[in-house]
């Protein structure tokens, strides 16, 4: 009999490390030096920008506000260098960026010129207000537009110059219905009037929480009106789920199991879903798809099959690696109506299965997720995992759903409809986030995608630093991916997700990889130039990391899992850490070579760059309808 808590297995580094983690022909496994190159980099070049900026000032050269400002010294100082930091961020990564010195140069042009004209135009449009006596617009006011400009001009050129996949096929028929559009307006106003009634009513306890560095950034109604939103919106999801949860619904069910080199650990998956089948009246059928396996996966899966009472199974072989491709082979062969995925890394919980099943007797629902709790305590990530699990899965994927706003979910545990999964084609292979692009094109067909915190499954945590880098990295990137794969549903006014979070997570991965450079531009600033930049205080900037962040993890904790309290210091450290996998992530993308004497139509000059490079690496494909189906 073969012993299965003893299977020959790969080194723990091959335990996260595929082709899907660097996918060839959109990403680049750069080491951290390149993110560590770029920070020193960075400070060098603020410590050279504040000498020259102090030189200037004392030389009477410049006057005060001490930022790149037009037309406006007489309207107030600045408390951060806004505009600087964003020009020196701009001018670092276009150095930094995985291409050839033309490229560079014709990147960082692109990003200094788009947010140079926006800058010119704001600042003119200001002193024109002010000179016709019109309205008076602070300089912080102007910094504040002009950083917001730069969290958009970031990921637009990005997508307009990366090495990116292609635009895939247009929208189907979305529809998000019109309650979801009221919804999302209606939290907004009173998200709004609720912030202007706390800044009105509350006036003494918002001064002196700005003072403990609880408030502060670009201004405190700001994150008052996104606090506020969250938390109306999440009432409407969670009053939604609870009804959904209400249907009997058990049909029979496929489990998709792709592996690859997971003898470690995929019995405990594969009994973990015999244990779930008891409290599930439907059939479950097992598909595992060993994917290029170089260990005992096959060996260890067959057994611990044929140790399950409650379902039956089968071993399918993938012999070509990558994760979409498995899981596309195995769509082909499932002919249950519904598809539940789960990593061979993940132990769902005993009424998971029956808890996200339900949601499905609603024939618009084309897609369903859970909360992917951590499987132990016990090492830092694991801890900073939780926070942040409760935070994310916990609070605002309900915050989501409260408007039918959910991009995507895990692909650690999701299901679908397998006749949703045919429409769309499946699985989009040669590219990260297949995950969140399959719920995205699901949308775009007239299905919407759910996430229920009840659904509880637990999936391993990285084991090293080194894991957890890669994974972050691999996860951060997907936004740009799976933008680019659906540029058509991007700006959607048809989809909630078109319109308004899918454009929210492209300026919300800006604003993360841009964090921890401020912090460092902002430390520079005031240990060493406070002369100079006698406006600037430390407790709007340290409020980036603490106030309402530090606020609302302590509430959702307080709400969801009190104990994780004791975690919450840590997680606000590890969000500075997520600032710099971010970055990573930014710097591993590809941009295509540019060459001296390119013809001004630099976009005719780029398609058989990339033709060239498809055919030499392989590109991305999604499996044809008629294949999907089975």
């Amino acid at each position: 009999m073969i012993d299965v808590h003893t299977p020959a297995q790969s080194p723990i580094s091959d335990y996260f490390r595929s082709v899907d983690s660097a996918p060839a022909e959109y990403a680049v496994d750069r080491p951290a030096a390149a993110a560590n190159g770029f920070l020193i980099t960075f400070a060098g070049l603020s410590v050279l920008a504040m000498c020259l900026r102090t030189w200037l000032v004392h030389a009477e050269y410049l006057i005060r506000p001490a930022d790149l400002i037009f037309f406006a010294s007489d309207r107030g100082d600045v408390a951060v260098p806004t505009r600087l930091f964003i020009v020196i961020f701009f001018v670092t990564y276009a150095f930094y960026a995985y291409s050839n010195v033309w490229r560079r140069v014709f990147l960082g042009v692109a990003l200094l010129w788009k947010f140079a004209v926006f800058c010119v135009f704001a600042d003119f449009v200001g002193w024109a207000l002010d000179h016709l006596e019109l309205v008076s617009i602070p300089v912080l006011g102007l910094q504040a537009a002009s950083g917001l400009m730069a969290l958009g001009v970031f990921p637009h050129t990005i997508l307009k110059q990366a090495q990116l996949p292609d635009r895939g096929p247009p929208p189907l028929n979305p529809k998000t219905p019109p309650a979801a559009y009221f919804t999302l307006f209606a939290c907004l106003t009173v998200a709004c009037l609720g912030a202007v009634a706390a800044m009105q009513i509350f006036f003494g306890a918002v001064v002196t929480m700005r003072a403990w560095a609880l408030l502060g950034g670009i201004g405190p109604g700001v994150f008052l009106v996104q606090q506020i939103f969250a938390v109306t919106t999440a009432l409407f999801g969670w009053r939604m789920l609870r009804r959904s949860r209400r249907a009997e619904f058990a049909p029979p069910v496929a489990v998709l199991v792709p592996a690859h080199n997971e003898a470690h650990d995929i019995a405990a998956t594969i009994a973990s879903v015999d244990r779930a089948a008891r409290t599930y009246t439907g059939r479950i059928h097992l598909y595992i798809v060993d994917n290029a396996s170089t260990d005992d996966t096959a060996v260890v899966a067959r057994q611990a099959i044929s140790e399950c009472t409650a379902i039956t199974g089968e071993l399918l072989d993938c012999p070509k690696p990558g994760k979409a491709i498995a899981l596309n082979l195995g769509i082909q062969r499932i002919t249950e109506d519904f598809v539940v995925r789960i990593d061979a890394d993940t132990v769902i919980g005993p009424g998971c299965l029956q808890t996200a099943m339900r949601h499905f007797a609603n024939p618009r629902v084309g897609s369903v997720g859970g909360m992917p709790m951590p499987a132990e305590e016990k090492t830092w990530i694991d801890k900073v995992r939780l926070v942040e699990v409760l935070m994310r899965h916990g609070f605002f994927q309900v915050s989501l759903d409260g408007y039918q706003g959910v991009l995507g979910v895990p692909g650690m545990f999701a299901i679908y409809r397998q006749s949703a999964l045919r429409k769309v084609g499946g699985m989009v292979e040669g590219m990260n986030g297949e995950d969140t692009d399959i719920c995205i094109r699901l949308t775009a067909a007239g299905f919407h995608t759910l996430a229920d915190p009840k659904a509880i499954y637990y999936s391993e945590t990285p084991l090293s630093y080194a894991h957890l880098r890669e994974q972050r990295v691999r996860w951060f990137r997907s936004i740009y991916h799976i933008t680019a794969h659906n540029r058509s549903t991007l700006l959607d006014r048809r989809s909630m997700t078109g319109t308004f979070v899918l454009p929210f997570q492209l300026v919300n991965a800006a604003r993360r990889a841009m964090l921890a450079p401020l912090l460092l531009f902002a430390l520079i600033a005031q240990v060493g130039f406070q002369a100079i930049f006698t406006g600037m205080r430390w407790e709007p900037v340290l409020a980036t990391v603490l106030g309402m962040p530090l606020i609302m993890t302590v509430f959702i904790c307080l709400l969801l899992r009190p104990s994780a309290l004791k975690y919450v210091p840590a997680y606000l450290c590890f969000r500075v850490l997520r600032s710099y996998f971010t970055l990573a992530a930014a710097l591993s993308l590809v941009y295509p070579p540019l060459h001296p004497g390119v013809p001004g139509r630099v976009r005719a000059f780029l398609r058989p760059v990339r033709e060239y490079s498809r055919t030499r690496r392989g590109g991305t494909a999604v499996v044809p309808a008629e294949t999907a189906s089975g």
